[in-house]
């Protein structure tokens, strides 16, 4: 069938008068209210307002509706409305929409005033008639700003109160993709010489806050709407992608409105139908529905609104009249007969069911039962009843997903029987957003159920203004009568009610009680109460007075404000409302979910299904506050969001959690119908404490730029030095919010992760987060210390908040040396801590920033290269370490002369790098040289001298000068016992230095003596989790291993690799290096044993692998130690004869190369290397060539210890025993059995 015949059949006849539609196609005007429809008898006015003009077509404002072949277009809202909706007015709305024109630059706001402007003049003869709104894309912004400003312009009053309905498609209710096409046509526009517009643009970017912002305005003030949102599905060519997101067309509201997806529509074609097929009828259905919902609820609204100038409606007039019954309170609504013969009873149709709920009734539509909160505004005069109670003046609907808080609920209970104590005030306070309100929204029903004989009302008191109304509104429902006293106020009458106690018993819940000037503030005209003054005098004078609390009343008030729910409730009368716990939070979640599923239950889209994980990890990171997870289920459900999404959303960066937090949100089960942010109730209070305390505020910001947990109070109290009783009333003040929490006895402070995300925002919207960040800095810088062991408690507290000020970018050359001290300490902490990659990165960042720093002192610069110097030697960078260590050493010597302390210090700097590097030799002459100056500028027993030589029988010990090395370390531990200012600690090192050099000597059990000795001292002086006693215990264990005691030597070497794990991580090299000596501890005792356990070669194994994992993740691949532990590791290898020895061999062959291009060929772990690959190739002595290579390996090994460190060292005994296994009997073996002997 041809498709425009069909067209020309079902096209009605033209409304005589009004232009056709091929007449409004071309008519080029771009600024208009037009009639399309003009029935005898319009019911409805329905208003189409049309989107963005990106093409910038001709007669936009009609094409918008517009289909059908050239010559044969259809105006559907002309042409096919009619049949379905006779008596509905339809008016076209036209304002230019270009993205690109010559000189106008009106936005949104601009084109709302002006449909507001034309309705009111066009709707002078009906200015109350019902209205629907149609919207396209933009013009559902048009339309929503123009329902906002019509709410407080008295002139649009009646406009505002006549829209009931609406009908958005694809309206970017959050930005959307449209604008990047229309800033494509701008461009085009700007090539051809005109100048683009922006205003309209903008409210569309994806990322513009202006739609968001018209979105939040309109559905704050929404009352009884109904919503039909329909959204495209198909992309609008040439885009690839949707011009609206789904996300961005549906508002959110619940049942309050409907999705309808447009499979087979694009952004542009979703309003546009050439005939009446089934997609067309798609639509008209949702619009009839719309017209029915606009019609029925339009009686209800007139009767509660009518200004004063606004003209009287007869039941003839251009909308049915409505009666409303005197006891039942029933609405019956006349039926009116449209010119088609269709019945027009406007509260069923083809789709109307008794499902659908208005929520100004307390029941389905079918029987309009007028809740009681509306019936007193609702009634006339005449027919008004005096009431007598009970009473029941609370606001909100029961929550039935309210859950936990019993035992607050219990006391409460308690609280709330009179039979159970005197007691008439209570208060229940906490951080805003744990469900204050909630837990007495619960106990006001509770109380209700279980004395239905008592009244129950409810005072909002988050100000003056709110507790009065809240009063006057008690004695409007209560009909209170005037008194005897002409003079008595509305207030007066009040409180006389609730003193009477021939009234009955009541409940008060006295919400938000947060601000003492609320109650205190006095008013005029009120003289203090004589009961009031006795029992409470700042509650005498103001508003206070008005809430008495007679036997037999109970008042409880909500606050966040523990101070002063004590001064309201008295003190003791108070309860501490904390955040839920998990299982309960977790169980308020699945309510809220599986609210939210049912909402979508007729909707096509696929639900995801959550886990008990996603919820658990969800609560946690909202810290289990009963609003932010209320808060956090709304804006999924407003957004389409799964649990999983919404995670991933506020994982990316804090910002985006802060953003969510202050994102107003419909609470459809609870109190608020738009319920403000979680980050809005805090504001409350911060503005509170910044106006009474500003030392609080101060504090509450300095917090709000560090780590958010465990702040120590001593920081605090040096950042408020003037006095303690300053400190200390900050605290309390942010206490008696529950905006920190204290532990520890009092000296570490907590803050909530939110709160402190909420704070920052509020500093980064006052512009002064840099400038508190900068303090912080500043603060941290004089207060971190050196990073000692000594220190490590401290530094650990403050390690979490240095990072934290340090990762942030505002500083500039004003705090260039205070930031070089910090990180140059925070360095020192990080490498004492095993942490060498994060060492050195501060380090560097210290160095970057003091070196050119003006003012900076030499002194600091160097003290900095010192710290780089170690970090270097740590990453076996020995080349650079050197380098620097000269230059330091230079530097010093010219400002500070040669025998300066710290000019010696720096030239053993340098023998120590040489050291660590195998010179030993250049390690011995530069120490000795430092000895030498050092003995013609200083005492003998000066503590320079003594360290000198104590340095000196370190390196004569890896010389394997055991005699020599033996002689310094005793003259070092007798200067330090002469020396009675010299740290004991430091004379317990050198005794261990003694111990290890007996030790090589094989003098096993006067090193355990020694070792023993010292590591009790040790215990006493510094305590058993010292680092140096852990050292001092781990030379015991080798003492101990040594002379075959490897029971105990496996004993102290578990507890030595226990405490290293403990104290200073898994991942120090400390920890590595005794993995690895508790490893061969256990290898030489199953070797020794005679009856090899596979059991412990395995743990031995494990614990070689720990090492060589950890050591090459710490440090890299080819570090010396690094390479040591793989020599270990192919040693146990070889034992366990798990891997062909070819493979382990290889490994080792490597391993050595490395080892002697980074140390040299005669360093001891490149000569423990070659020892290692001779015992490899020896396992494989059934291959000739593989035997000969061992012995040449094991002879050169043996060669180089002997001449390096003599036949004293025990390592050279060793390897010569391991020559003689190999060599066949003969003159060569004997001579060598001689020389071992």
């Amino acid at each position: 069938m041809n498709i425009a015949k069909l067209v020309r059949r079902n096209a009605p006849p033209t409304n005589d008068g009004l232009p056709s539609t091929q007449e409004l196609l071309q008519d080029d005007s771009t600024s208009f209210l037009r009639e399309l429809t003009s029935p005898k008898q319009a019911e409805v006015d329905l208003v189409a307002v049309h989107g963005l003009n990106f093409a910038n077509a001709k007669a936009h404002a009609v094409k918008s509706w517009t289909a059908g072949e050239e010559g044969e277009e259809r105006l559907w809202l002309k042409d096919f409305l009619p049949h379905r909706l006779p008596n509905v007015r339809v008016l076209l709305f036209s304002y230019n929409s270009n993205v690109a024109f010559h000189t106008s630059k009106v936005g949104v706001g601009d084109i709302a005033e002006d449909l507001l402007h034309k309705l009111w003049t066009k709707r002078q003869s009906a200015p109350d008639r019902p209205l629907l709104f149609v919207a396209h894309s933009l013009g559902g912004l048009v339309v929503k700003r123009a329902i906002v400003k019509a709410r407080s312009i008295g002139r649009y009053s009646l406009i505002h109160h006549s829209a009931k309905s609406f009908a958005f498609f694809a309206t970017p209710h959050r930005g959307g993709f449209g604008a990047e096409v229309g800033q494509a046509a701008a461009g085009f526009v700007r090539r051809l010489g005109m100048n683009p517009r922006t205003g309209i643009m903008e409210a569309l970017r994806k990322d513009s806050h202006i739609a968001p912002e018209i979105n939040n305005d309109f559905v704050d003030g929404q009352e009884n709407y109904h919503i039909c949102s329909f959204y495209e599905c198909r992309p609008m060519p040439p885009l690839s992608a949707l011009v609206v997101e789904k996300s961005s067309a549906i508002l959110g509201l619940g049942t309050a409105e409907t999705r309808i997806p447009c499979v087979n529509a694009d952004h542009s074609s979703i309003c546009k139908f050439a005939i009446e097929d089934e997609s067309y009828r798609f639509v008209i259905d949702e619009i009839e529905d719309l017209v029915h919902w606009t019609l029925g609820v339009a009686g209800l609204s007139m009767l509660e609104f009518r200004p004063s100038n606004a003209p009287s409606t007869s039941s003839e007039g251009s909308y049915p009249s409505y009666q409303l019954g005197t006891h039942e309170q029933k609405l019956s609504i006349a039926s009116t007969s449209s010119e088609g013969g269709h019945s027009s009873s406007h509260l069923t149709g083809p789709r109307w069911g008794q499902n659908h709920l208005n929520p100004f009734l307390n029941e389905d539509m079918g029987s309009l039962s007028i809740s009681p909160a509306m019936r007193y505004r609702s009634q006339p005069k005449s027919i008004r009843q005096v009431r007598t109670g009970p009473f029941f003046l609370v606001p909100y609907p029961q929550n039935f997903d309210f859950v936990g808080q019993q035992s607050i609920i219990h006391q409460l209970r308690q609280f709330s029987d009179a039979s159970k104590g005197v007691r008439n005030k209570m208060a229940i306070w906490g951080l805003g957003g744990t469900g204050k309100s909630q837990i007495a929204l619960a106990h006001a029903y509770w109380y209700r159920l279980n004395y239905p004989g008592n009244s129950v009302f409810w005072i909002h008191a988050s100000s003056p203004d709110q507790l009065r109304d809240s009063l006057e509104m008690i004695a409007a429902h209560c009909r209170l009568s005037q008194p005897e006293d002409p003079s008595a106020t509305v207030l007066d009458r009040v409180r006389r009610w609730l003193l009477d106690e021939n009234n009955g018993h009541w409940l008060m819940v006295v919400d938000s009680a947060d601000h003492l000037d609320t109650f205190t503030k006095p008013l005029e005209g009120i003289q203090p109460d004589p009961l009031d003054s006795a029992n409470n005098p700042l509650l005498s004078i103001g508003l206070g007075s008005y809430l008495p609390a007679p036997a037999h009343g109970r008042i409880l008030y909500t606050t966040n404000n523990k101070l002063l729910g004590e001064t309201l409730a008295a003190q003791g009368n108070v309860l501490e409302v904390n955040p839920m716990d998990k299982n309960d939070a977790c169980a308020l979640v699945r309510r809220l979910l599986v609210e939210r599923e049912l909402s979508y239950a007729d909707e096509k889209v696929d639900r995801e299904a959550w886990s008990d994980h996603d919820l658990e990890v969800l609560t946690q990171q909202l810290d289990f506050l009963p609003l932010a997870l209320t808060q956090a289920v709304a804006f999924m459900r407003q957004n389409v969001l799964s649990v999983k999404e919404y995670l991933q959303l506020i994982s990316e960066d804090e910002s985006k959690l802060t953003s969510l937090l202050e994102h107003d949100f419909r609470d459809r089960a609870n109190i608020n119908r738009l319920s403000k942010a979680v980050s809005s109730t805090w504001k409350i209070g911060f503005d509170h404490i910044e106006a009474q305390c500003r030392p609080a505020a101060d504090l509450l910001s300095l917090m709000a730029v560090l780590e958010v947990q465990g702040i120590p109070r001593y920081l605090v109290e040096h950042f408020q030095t003037s006095n303690n009783q300053v400190v200390s009333r900050s605290i309390e003040t942010l206490l008696a919010y529950s905006f920190v929490t204290t532990g520890s006895g009092n000296e570490m402070i907590y803050m909530h992760r939110l709160v402190q995300l909420a704070m920052r925002q509020r500093l980064v919207t006052y512009n002064t987060e840099a400038e508190w960040v900068r303090q912080a800095m500043r603060l941290l810088s004089e207060k971190f210390p050196e990073g000692g062991y000594d220190s490590w408690r401290d530094c650990a507290m403050l390690f979490p908040h240095a990072l934290k000020v340090l990762t942030t970018q505002v500083y500039g050359s004003a705090e260039a040396i205070p930031l070089g001290i910090l990180q140059s300490k925070v360095s020192w902490y990080c490498l004492n801590r095993g942490d060498v990659e994060k060492a050195e990165v501060y380090s560097q960042r210290a160095l970057d920033n003091i070196e050119f720093a003006a003012g900076a002192k030499q002194a600091d610069i160097l003290a900095i290269k010192a710290n780089c110097i170690i970090i270097l030697q740590k990453l076996a960078r020995y080349e650079e370490a050197e380098d620097m260590a000269q230059e330091v050493w230079r530097a010093r010597r010219t400002t500070l002369g040669e025998k300066h302390e710290d000019t010696i210090k720096s030239f053993t700097t340098l023998s120590l790098i040489y050291q660590e590097q195998g010179k030993y030799l250049e390690a011995e002459k530069t120490i000795r040289k430092v000895l030498r100056s050092l003995k013609r500028g200083f005492e003998p027993d000066d503590e320079l001298v003594i360290e000198a030589k104590r340095r000196l029988a370190t390196i004569l010990h890896y010389l394997g000068k055991y005699m020599e090395a033996e002689k310094y370390a005793l003259e070092a531990i007798q200067g330090y016992e002469r020396n009675t200012e010299s740290d004991y600690s430091t004379l317990l090192k050198a005794k261990w230095r003694l111990a290890w050099i007996l030790h090589s000597q094989g003098r096993y059990s006067e090193a355990e003596l020694v070792n023993s000795q010292t590591w009790k001292a040790q215990i006493d002086i510094l305590g058993a989790d010292h680092p140096d006693t852990i050292k001092s215990r781990y030379g015991l264990a080798n003492d101990l291993q040594a002379q075959l005691k490897f029971s105990s030597a496996e004993s102290h070497m578990r507890e030595v690799y226990s405490k290293a794990v403990q104290i200073v991580g898994a991942t120090h090299i400390y920890t590595l290096i005794s993995a690895s000596s508790l490893a061969s501890c256990l290898v030489a005792s199953n070797l020794y044993s005679g009856r090899p356990s596979a059991e412990l070669y395995v743990e031995a194994e494990d614990l070689y692998r720990l090492s060589l994992d950890g050591r090459q993740k710490l440090l890299r691949e080819d570090h010396p130690e690094t390479l040591a532990a793989r020599t270990d590791l192919t040693n146990i290898q070889r034992l366990r004869r798990v891997v062909p020895p070819s493979e382990i061999e290889a490994l080792e062959r490597e391993t050595l190369s490395k080892l002697k291009k980074a140390l040299g060929r005669e360093h001891p772990l490149a000569l423990k290397s070659r020892d290692s690959l001779a015992r490899i190739l020896w396992v494989q002595k059934d291959i000739k060539f593989k035997r000969s290579e061992a012995l040449k390996q094991a002879k050169k090994v043996l060669e180089i210890r002997e001449k390096r460190q003599g036949w004293e060292q025990d390592e050279t005994r060793k390897v010569a025993e391991l020559v003689v296994r190999m060599l066949p009997d003969g003159k060569e073996r004997r001579n060598l059995l001689e020389k071992i002997a």
